[in-house]
């Protein structure tokens, strides 16, 4: 890899019509900029991956309706490095690292603040370098790089129209589709779990990251820095490939082979809260397939499978779905539950209905904490005298 120096020696402002007043070197800002081809692999997946991202996935995960508008080459990649990790007004931004692909290429950018006195040129060059963003994507975002952002331009008395336009947090994407298969969802574990990347021994781990940066301020010795530009690269790189990788995934999940298991009940409910009941269906009944003797994910899966079909108004359907949780976990107070009011007000059967409603009350008795079930076992003993009435015809 070209040393820190190296690059410094060869970093330029900008081309044409791209920045107003180029940084140079004496200036006390550095830019770095590399084209990367879109055929180029980034781990699973090429650059390419992005661009053919389907529009309605990206617009359902990242909960906005103007993404169906936005082309990928509208789209700008973004991560800070600081000089802390809590935020707060002491904070400062000293390298932002950008991406977005223009014509065949992927064009990587990293803006350096190598003198903080000169703090306002720097985020001018970061204005004119970003200029005409319509949408943006982060990891985790939301929550440190854009109020971070806009609170160091206030500080100047700027503005960057980056802030308005839709914005797709993928943390908390990551967070809702693995967080029961995977025990961590920080961007380099699904670089590992899902992307197939493994970070370089040379990549500086993030809580070194600041002080690294007041020890350059002190020593000049560029050489600290290199893992530090090699983090935020790889950074933004893996956000390229994981928000295309989710997008196809939301999109085609039954290509994908990183999903499986618990990813198929998370899929389903998204898919439910999106409308999209047949696809909710199917990836429940892949979760049921994929189950196993993984009781717990089963259960998921039936308690979801059984509920969306009753929405749908498949109401046999579903109490297969509620017999068959039922009959394999015979601890299980739901389904049976579920079982005695399908019975009773669906069938008109009242002896069935009252065979489930026993069967559940001995269920709730068998549980830990039966006090739990309070709510749930008063309903039953009224179902049962309701029961016990229409049997005798009173």
């Amino acid at each position: 890899m070209e040393s820190l120096e190296s690059r410094w020696r060869r970093l330029r402002g900008s081309r044409p019509g791209q920045m107003e007043s180029p940084p140079s070197p004496g200036e006390g800002i550095r830019l770095w900029e590399e084209s990367l081809p879109l055929f180029a692999w980034h781990g699973a997946l090429p650059l390419e991956a992005w661009r053919t991202a389907p529009r309605g996935a990206v617009a359902t995960l990242a909960g906005h309706p103007d993404w169906l508008d936005i082309p990928p080459e509208g789209v700008l990649f973004l991560d800070t490095e600081t000089t802390g990790l809590a935020g707060g007004a002491g904070t400062m931004i000293f390298l932002i690292g950008f991406a977005r692909i223009e014509g065949e290429a992927l064009v990587f950018r990293q803006l350096f603040l190598a003198d903080p006195a000169v703090e306002p040129v720097f985020w001018r060059a970061f204005l004119a370098l970003t200029h005409g963003v319509q949408g943006l994507v982060t990891f985790n975002g939301r929550g440190f790089d854009l109020p971070l952002i806009e609170m160091r331009l206030a500080i100047q008395r700027l503005r960057w129209p980056g802030l308005s336009v839709p914005h797709w947090d993928l943390l908390p994407t990551a967070r809702r589709l693995w967080r029961r298969r995977l025990p961590s969802r920080a961007l380099a574990a699904l670089e590992e779990a899902v992307l197939g990347l493994e970070r370089s021994p040379d990549d500086v781990p993030g809580h070194e990251i600041p002080s690294r940066y007041w020890s350059y301020l002190q020593t000049r010795n560029p050489d600290l820095l290199e893992g530090v530009f090699l983090h935020n690269r790889q950074d933004v790189l893996s956000m390229v490939i994981l928000a295309a990788r989710l997008a196809h995934l939301f999109e085609t999940p039954e290509l994908d082979p990183a999903v499986q298991g618990w990813d198929w009940v998370q899929l389903g409910r998204w898919y439910q809260d999106s409308g999209r009941w047949e696809a909710a269906e199917r990836a429940f009944r892949r979760a049921l397939e994929e189950g196993g003797e993984d009781p717990e994910l089963r259960r998921a899966a039936w308690h979801a499978l059984g509920t969306l079909l009753r929405r749908m108004g498949r109401l046999e359907e579903a109490a297969r779905i509620w017999q068959e949780w039922a009959m394999e976990l015979p601890d299980e107070v739901l389904p049976a539950a579920r079982l005695a009011r399908y019975y009773e007000r669906v069938r008109r059967d009242p002896i069935e209905a009252r065979r489930w409603a026993e069967i559940a009350l001995e269920r709730i008795d068998l549980q830990a904490n039966p006090e739990r079930w309070w709510s749930l076992r008063e309903s039953l003993m009224r179902r049962m005298a309701r029961l016990g009435n229409a049997l005798w015809g009173d």
